[in-house]
C-alpha cells in the first residue's frame, strides 16, 4: 500500500460525484489516518454476496454505471491520468441514497503524461480481479482497471464471487470469467443470472451487460473497451431496462455448431425504433466452439 500521505495527496486533487471524498487527514506521531465521507450502506459486496436484501437488476445497472463514471473520471478527467489498480466489489461504497462511489486509492498510480499508455511497476492488486496481461508483463494501463471492472460486472450479474470455489474436494476453483463463458456459449443467459433477482429483469438488458463484461475481460488489453465506451454501453442498458422495449441482441460470443474457434463473422440485428420501423445495425461477433 502507498503511505497514507500519498493517498491524501491523490485524494486532495480528485473531485467527482462517484468517487469517495476525503474530509481530512490526521497524523499523531507514527499513527496516521484519512477521514472519508460517511457511506452508510457499506460495500457493494455486502449487498450482492452478503446477507443484505438483494438489489434489483435496475439498481445493479445504475450502480455499475455510477462506478464506471468514477473510473472514467480517473482515466480521462485527471491530469495526469490515474489508474486505480484495485477495482473490486469491496472498493465500491454506497451512501444512504444507494449511490455508488469508488474508494481506496492506496494502490493508485498516475501515468506520467496523457501520451504515455503504460507504466512498468511491481504487480499489485487483488486475486481474481487482477488483469492477466498486467500480471504477465508488469505493464500497468487504463485497461487494467477495465478488466477488474468487467469482473465486478460479472459478479453483479451472477451473484458469484470472482473466484468460484469448487464444490467437490479435489476439483479446482474456477475464475468467474471462465465460468460465465462456458455457460453462455450454450446461449442460455438465465443459467448464470443471480437467482435472488427472481427473474425480475429485462433479458436483453442482461445479455448486453454480460456481453460488455466479457469484452472488458478479454485477455489482451487492446481488445477491451475504454471506460468512456463502457459508460456509454451501460447507459444504453439502463435505457433498455427502463423502456422495456424489445431488442434482439446477439452477443459477441454467439455460437453455431458449424463454427470454428477464432472465426469472425458479421451479422445484423434489429432494434425497436419508437414505431418508425426497425432500425438495422451491423455487429461483429466471434464464433466459438463448445470446447471454449
Amino acid at each position: 500500500m502507498l503511505p497514507t500521505i500519498s493517498q491524501a495527496k491523490i485524494l486532495a486533487r480528485i473531485h467527482h460525484k462517484f468517487l469517495v471524498s476525503m474530509i481530512g487527514y490526521c497524523k499523531d506521531g507514527n499513527c496516521a489516518a484519512l477521514v472519508y465521507e460517511y457511506m452508510s450502506e457499506g460495500t457493494l459486496d455486502e449487498h450482492i454476496q452478503g446477507n443484505l436484501a438483494p438489489f434489483t437488476w435496475r439498481q445493479r445497472i445504475r450502480i455499475a454505471m455510477e462506478s464506471a463514471q468514477g473510473l472514467e473520471y480517473l482515466h480521462k478527467g485527471c491530469n495526469p491520468p490515474l489508474i486505480h489498480r484495485d477495482v473490486k466489489m469491496n472498493n465500491i461504497l454506497l451512501n444512504a441514497n444507494l449511490e455508488a462511489k469508488i474508494a481506496d486509492f492506496g494502490l493508485s498510480k498516475a501515468l506520467p503524461s496523457d501520451s504515455q499508455s503504460h507504466i512498468t511497476t511491481l504487480v499489485a492488486g487483488t486475486h481474481g480481479y487482477l488483469d492477466p496481461e498486467y500480471h504477465m508483463t508488469s505493464q500497468l494501463t487504463e485497461k487494467s482497471d477495465v478488466y477488474s471492472f468487467g469482473v465486478v460486472l460479472l459478479e453483479q450479474i451472477t451473484g458469484q464471487k470472482a473466484i468460484i470455489r469448487a464444490l467437490n474436494q479435489g476439483s479446482e476453483n474456477t475464475h468467474i470469467v471462465q465460468w460465465v463463458r462456458k455457460r453462455l456459449v450454450r446461449g442460455n443467459i438465465e443459467s448464470v443470472v443471480d437467482a435472488r433477482m427472481q427473474g425480475d429483469y429485462d433479458l436483453n438488458s442482461v445479455w448486453k451487460v454480460a456481453d460488455l463484461a466479457l469484452k472488458c475481460t478479454m485477455p489482451c488489453g487492446s481488445q477491451r473497451p475504454t471506460m468512456p465506451e463502457v459508460v456509454i454501453k451501460l447507459k444504453e442498458c439502463m435505457e433498455l431496462e427502463v423502456s422495456g422495449e424489445p431488442m434482439k441482441v446477439y452477443p459477441s460470443y454467439y455460437t453455431s455448431q458449424n463454427s470454428r474457434n477464432g472465426t469472425v463473422r458479421s451479422g445484423n440485428y434489429h432494434t425497436a425504433n419508437s414505431g418508425n420501423g426497425p432500425a438495422r445495425s451491423t455487429i461483429y461477433y466471434t464464433a466459438m466452439s463448445n470446447a471454449s
